[in-house]
């Protein structure tokens, strides 16, 4: 397993690269030059950052895989390329959707699952239900993107919860799945304090134009923290309760969009969003802090 000191140069490098891509598309945009065929260099960010802290990490990528976790380095690399053309049409998009909704599941569980454990019966209702999972997951996500106020709100949302699942992960099974987590916390940690920077650097940018984070980021964001949970909760005992905490989550984001919650004005809509978001991922970490039996006899779920 990585040492700590590796993790933390690893976080470190990755969050750099990713903040300064990130930079530099967002302050060409808040100029004023309005270049939307470059925002898929954001999403772009993120998974490259990924891929340096993935490499820094484990060295040399492995295939085919032989564990579940190494796939998470070609997830990144399908969903960097997903990102060119993901907001082309909504029509291709949840096409590629579906398609890779179906595919991650098999992928994953295939040579494990699929092949020594479950019959053909069983298989087949989990890759349904699995499939089905992923795309509502998906979807959350994307509608999440724009029911929060600001590219700030969002990056700060998903810091958070990719660090809750980092923090699950170590409590409950491995740290070195939770370490993968920690990078994708790290580099969402980097988008937000860069948006803020940006904020009081850039004048006279009304706040809807801060809201600069695309469509094409959820590929990026579903591959890797879906590919983690799953790993967790297959390979590493993850209390399946606190997977389906951290999944739905984001869903909470769109209670901005009624009407009660509006009324509030935007600064209490925000609080009450992120509120209820770490709400659940709170009884998720607090689930797993039991389990893990730091405070006497561990509970299962």
């Amino acid at each position: 397993m990585p040492s700590l000191n590796k993790l933390i140069f690893s976080m470190l490098l990755s969050a750099i690269v990713c903040g300064k891509i990130y930079a530099a598309v967002a302050y060409v945009r808040m100029r004023g030059e309005n270049r939307k065929h470059l925002h898929w260099l954001i999403a772009d960010a993120v998974g490259i950052g990924y891929i340096i802290g993935y490499l820094l990490l484990e060295k040399n990528p492995t295939f085919p895989p032989k564990e579940g976790f190494e796939w998470l380095f070609y997830f990144a690399i399908i969903a960097i390329i997903s990102s060119t053309f993901w907001d082309s049409s909504r029509k291709q998009r949840l096409i590629t959707q579906f398609i890779y909704s179906v595919a991650i599941p098999r992928i994953l569980l295939d040579n494990s699952y699929f092949r020594h454990d479950w019959g053909v019966m069983e298989g087949m209702i989990w890759w349904v239900c699995l499939a089905l999972g992923i795309f509502t997951v998906w979807n959350i996500v994307e509608q999440s993107f724009s029911a929060l106020p600001s590219g700030a709100s969002v990056a700060f949302v998903y810091f958070g919860l990719s660090g809750a699942t980092a923090l699950v992960l170590a409590l409950t099974s491995t740290l070195r799945l939770a370490q993968h987590a920690g990078i994708v916390a790290a580099l969402f940690g980097a988008i937000w304090f860069v948006t803020l920077v940006l904020k009081r650097v850039v004048k006279n940018v009304s706040e809807s134009d801060w809201h600069i984070l695309p469509l094409s980021l959820s590929p990026i964001v579903v591959f890797l923290l879906v590919g983690i949970w799953m790993n967790g909760y297959f390979f590493n005992y993850v209390p399946s309760i606190c997977v389906l905490l951290l999944a739905v989550a984001p869903i909470f984001a769109l209670v901005g969009g009624i009407q009660v919650i509006q009324r509030l004005g935007d600064r209490k809509s925000l609080f009450v969003q992120i509120g209820l978001i770490v709400l659940c991922v709170g009884v998720a970490v607090v689930i797993a802090v039991m389990r893990s039996g730091l405070f006497g006899q561990s509970t299962n779920y």
